[in-house]
């Protein structure tokens, strides 16, 4: 009798063994990825958009055995709250990879992960988080060759002078850079801060000098701010930004106010992934779509490297062409994206 006691509590233990070892082996392939985005704040409507597509993206891995956890950070577009935010993904979190967005959080975890060998990947207008960084890499919109191209537009219909609603980052500073390749001198800059929200006193400026349209590339508030004074003082200006800062709210407020405008975006989200949207109120689809590209990139990379970070890289450097929302490649660590011009 005790001899068979023994051989139970033998094989109890024996399986108690291998659930142990298969529960550890199992968590320890999983990958941990970090997205710092604005859930709550000025961009929300952007960083809800970037949810959704990372929780699919998230879900296609799994089909493909990968196990990816997402780890999300809400920061409001506030710097130190991104830095704070990621200094927990990586000190407490562990994550293998870290997905940022928008200025403040490019620039400020650009700066904390790159000595820390972790993936970084930004979807921001900023150039400089790649600087001696081999573990970064950008997408989003080309700001310079987008802000040209809406200028351009603007002096094809024979305006001879422009303005600019700058923001102070260096996003705002690309913009501006690229409306002066076209305008040269007859550029008038009026600057502001993120989060400001009372646009009068630029617009007046630019009223006195009798510019016809303001270019402003910015997040959905400031281009309700800067169409709600046009449209206050019966202001007779074109007005240029970012297509996706023109959301079904903005064009259903100031219709009337985007009449000749001129808009830089990415190419349409394709109709097979627009489709698995269909459930969510989603103010943009475009966050959806990149993130869910690079979510997939970033697992992909990751579950097959196995901690080898050269070996991310070069999977990072090799990404395929993807037609969610016109992916071609990365070129120099910078994502290649179909970029359009709409005029409305």
């Amino acid at each position: 009798m005790k001899k068979s006691w023994m051989w139970i509590i033998g094989i109890v233990l024996v399986v108690i063994l291998i659930n142990l070892l298969f529960f550890s082996s199992k968590s320890s392939e999983n990958i941990k990825i970090g997205v710092i985005t604005d859930l709550t704040g000025p961009a929300a409507y952007w960083g809800e958009s970037s949810r959704v597509g990372a929780e699919l993206a998230r879900q296609d891995l799994e089909a493909e055995g990968y196990i990816v956890d997402l780890v999300f950070e809400d920061y409001q577009l506030d710097a130190t709250k991104a830095l704070n935010g990621a200094q927990k993904l990586v000190n407490i979190d562990n994550v293998d990879g870290i997905y940022a967005e928008f200025n403040p959080a490019a620039i400020s975890v650009g700066s904390f992960v790159k000595d820390k060998n972790i993936l970084f990947v930004y979807d921001a207008a900023v150039i400089s988080p790649l600087q001696d960084f081999p573990l970064a890499y950008k997408t989003y919109l080309d700001y310079q060759e987008g802000c040209k191209q809406v200028a351009q537009k603007f002096k094809d219909e024979g305006m001879e002078k422009i303005g600019v609603l700058k923001v102070n980052l260096e996003a705002g500073e690309l913009c501006l850079s690229g409306v002066k390749e076209v305008y040269g001198d007859n550029t008038f800059v009026e600057s502001f801060n993120l989060g400001d929200q009372d646009f009068r006193t630029q617009f007046l400026k630019f009223k006195e000098n009798n510019v016809p349209a303001v270019i402003g590339a910015m997040f959905e508030g400031d281009t309700l701010n800067a169409l709600k004074v046009i449209k206050e003082q019966k202001l007779d200006m074109k007005y240029g930004t970012v297509d996706d800062s023109i959301t079904d709210q903005v064009t259903n407020l100031y219709a009337k106010e985007l009449e000749g405008s001129w808009s830089f975006g990415f190419g349409q989200v394709s109709p097979e992934f627009s489709s698995r949207l269909s459930g969510d109120k989603l103010s943009t689809e475009y966050g959806a779509a990149i993130t869910y590209i690079h979510i997939m990139q970033m697992g992909r990379a990751l579950g097959s490297c196995k901690g080898d970070m050269e070996c991310v890289k070069q999977k990072m450097d090799n990404s395929k062409p993807d037609s969610t929302i016109g992916f071609e490649g990365f070129n120099n660590h910078i994502a290649k994206l179909n970029m359009t011009i709409k005029g409305r």
